[in-house]
């Protein structure tokens, strides 16, 4: 009577035979004698590594007493579970691949990717995210970023996400169209800059250097990137993107002019880029001229000269003031005393409010990567 095996793990017709030889207290060779095949022949099943075919299921029937079918059975399920398992290694090994250099998760739920069904269709998508023909990552770990400005205050940072988040601000670039690069334009508003903080206007502001041909868009950072905006060119025009890392309005405004001091300092062609994280030290000549531009067009200078000499409690009535003598917004004005140690971070923080609520949606990519992508 054949038996109803149903292995745990995949097992063969090897197991079986061999089971079958230790009852009769046979070796290999009186196998290979009975059934009239060689020793190698028999040795191969044992292992699994030959098939057994309609003649040999049927000498085993002769040999053991099962009937040809099950011997029939047990090889093609085996073999079918085989492939399966080879067809799942692979799998496994394709999601491994890319999930050690994209965050999938985190892209899928801000939209960057869609849903998927099988390891195939994420494959393809991914390749598509990329320009790849085949999926390949090694050339990743030959990335170089001479102009990101990351983070080393966090041991998690992860180069391969800020390439990622990089790559998908360049792809979205693309889709904001706007009229011809103004580099005048763009002086006049940096000189100008300090009086746009204070009227606090942000869809003025925005609308004017999309005027000025500068594209602007949000872009939220992706974790283990800790980025807080970038600039670089698409052709002929600029681009700033914003991450809104932190949800204040004097982050968005530092932000900006840091970027746009990279724009009319250091970005003169397609290829030139920089990605900034504005809460780690200054490494670099030109992060350092940049955060210089940038503080110029806050007038940093003039709101620590207001206090100058004042080692006192500063008040909420001082802050307005200097914010109206110097032309610029509360916010930085807290912003800049506390990066001076005058202020303490938790002290006079209602100044500073959040700015996701004053961009207009039109500049929030994600929001609309269905018309976009």
């Amino acid at each position: 009577m054949d038996k109803n095996y149903k292995p745990y793990y995949n097992i063969g017709p090897g197991p079986f035979i061999k089971e079958e030889l230790e009852a009769r207290n046979w070796r290999q060779e009186d196998l290979a004698a009975i059934i009239g095949m060689s020793l190698k022949s028999v040795n191969q099943f044992i292992k699994n590594k030959q098939a057994i075919t309609v003649e040999t299921a049927q000498l085993l029937n002769k040999a053991f007493g099962q009937s040809a079918q099950f011997w029939l059975n047990l090889d093609a399920n085996y073999r079918l579970r085989l492939k399966e398992d080879v067809k799942r290694t692979y799998r496994v090994g394709i999601l491994a691949e890319i999930f050690n250099y994209m965050p999938i998760k985190e892209m899928i739920k801000k939209g960057w990717l869609r849903k998927y069904r099988n390891p195939e269709g994420l494959a393809e998508q991914v390749k598509s995210f990329w320009g790849m023909q085949a999926l390949e990552f090694k050339w990743f770990d030959g990335i170089a970023m001479p102009n990101l400005r990351k983070s080393s205050a966090y041991k998690q940072f992860n180069l391969y996400y800020a390439y990622t988040w990089f790559t998908m601000a360049k792809k979205l670039a693309v889709k904001y169209p706007v009229v011809k690069y103004r580099e005048d334009m763009l002086n006049g508003i940096a000189d100008e800059f300090a009086e746009y903080t204070k009227k606090g206007n942000i869809k003025e502001f925005l609308n004017l250097s999309n005027a000025a041909g500068v594209k602007f868009f949000v872009l939220n950072h992706l974790a283990k990137t800790y980025l807080d905006g970038a600039a670089f060119r698409d052709n002929g025009n600029p681009v700033i993107v914003y991450t809104l890392r932190y949800d204040r309005v004097d982050n968005f405004w530092f932000t900006i002019a840091h970027e746009i001091a990279h724009i009319l300092l250091h970005i003169r062609r397609r290829g030139d880029y920089f990605i900034d994280n504005l809460t780690d030290a200054i490494t670099t000549i030109k992060e350092h001229q940049a955060n210089a531009f940038a503080l110029k067009m806050i007038r940093a200078e003039d709101i620590k000269y207001y206090f100058k000499g004042i080692n006192t409690y500063i008040s909420e009535w001082r802050v307005n003031d200097c914010a109206e003598q110097v032309g610029v917004s509360p916010a930085l004005v807290v912003g800049v005393l506390q990066h001076e140690g005058k202020l303490s971070p938790r002290n006079l923080n209602r100044f500073k409010e959040t700015v996701s609520d004053k961009i207009p949606k039109q500049y929030w990519a994600e929001e609309r990567l269905g018309e976009l992508q």
